[in-house]
């Protein structure tokens, strides 16, 4: 009896043996294959190879850490050849937007294609993005450029006088409390706001012509906060075709010498609460700080 059980153990375990074999050399078959196809800009389907990714930039921004993730790991792998940036944004906070437009340019010295796909608006900060990138494709009615800088700060000492309510403030210096709603702003603190305003403007205007390879002169006129439809847009050098976010994926596997249908690796998207959340935030921004939050970010301190 006891024979029989060991005879019966070592035939299952030889089964298990062979299909574990099995296994491991078919693994191993669709690795290389994977492998081989990446190299030769080729995907095959359920083997993989070479891909495309994609890195949604939606609503405004106001930071940058998911997005620099999805960059990071998308220009980490070698089996991704060209980095699509679907943007639907009116823009957002000043520094998210310059980190991530650091981010795409480290992307693009590891090799990887950047292309730009401007939806249904892509504009100051979101375009401040876009300009890192080695294409940018925009539908002909988008909405793009806007290439400045805005700072708006309420004043309520009027309302607060008549509700009999007094603000007291010790600082260590002149300029500690600058911007302060409880009372008007003096010449002084104006003068000294603009020029701040001014060198994140100069900085904005710098990184589009880095980024867009255009003179100084070209990009100066065009910066003075306007939005520019995409066919504008493209008639001023702001973007370099017209098409939507099917083309820009076709774009960006012609400029990464990609054969066939490349597969797209997309991030997962936000879930409906998610989508919730930013809508109900965005209506209370626009309600409450007036109809000019189309093209500018909220507070702390100044927007794209």
């Amino acid at each position: 009896m006891i024979k029989i059980k060991c005879v019966a153990e070592m035939i299952r375990l030889k089964r298990f043996s062979r299909y574990a074999g099995v296994f491991l050399v078919v693994t191993a078959l669709i690795y290389l294959f994977g492998r081989g196809a990446s190299h030769f800009g080729r995907s095959l389907p359920l083997v993989g190879g070479a891909q495309i990714g994609v890195v949604r930039i939606e609503g405004v921004i106001m930071r940058s850490e998911k997005t620099i993730d999805q960059i990071r790991t998308l220009a980490a792998d070698p089996d991704v050849k060209a980095i699509v940036l679907r943007i639907n944004s009116p823009g957002g906070a000043v520094v998210p937007s310059q980190d991530i437009w650091e981010e795409v340019l480290k992307a693009r010295k590891k090799g990887k294609i950047v292309v730009a796909s401007i939806g249904t608006v892509g504009a100051s900060g979101a375009y401040y993005i876009a300009s890192a990138s080695d294409y940018i494709m925009a539908s002909s009615g988008s909405l793009t450029g806007s290439i400045g800088v805005i700072m708006e700060l309420a004043e309520v000492k009027d309302l607060l006088d008549k509700l009999g309510i007094h603000s007291e403030v010790v600082k260590s210096g002149a300029m500690k409390d600058v911007g302060s709603p409880f009372r008007p702003m003096t010449k002084e603190e104006k003068s000294y706001m603009e020029s701040l305003l001014e060198n994140i403007h100069r900085q904005f205007i710098l990184s589009v012509v880095k980024g867009r390879h255009l003179s100084l002169s070209t990009v100066q006129p065009l910066a003075d906060g306007r939005v520019f439809t995409g066919q504008m847009a493209l008639e001023n050098h702001l973007v370099d075709g017209t098409g939507d976010y099917r083309d820009a994926l076709r774009q960006a596997a012609k400029m990464a010498h990609l054969k066939g249908i490349p597969s797209i690796r997309d991030f997962p998207r936000k879930t409906f609460w998610d989508s919730l959340l930013s809508s109900k935030v965005s209506s209370f921004l626009s309600q409450s700080l007036g109809s000019t939050a189309g093209f500018w970010s909220v507070l702390p301190g100044a927007k794209l």
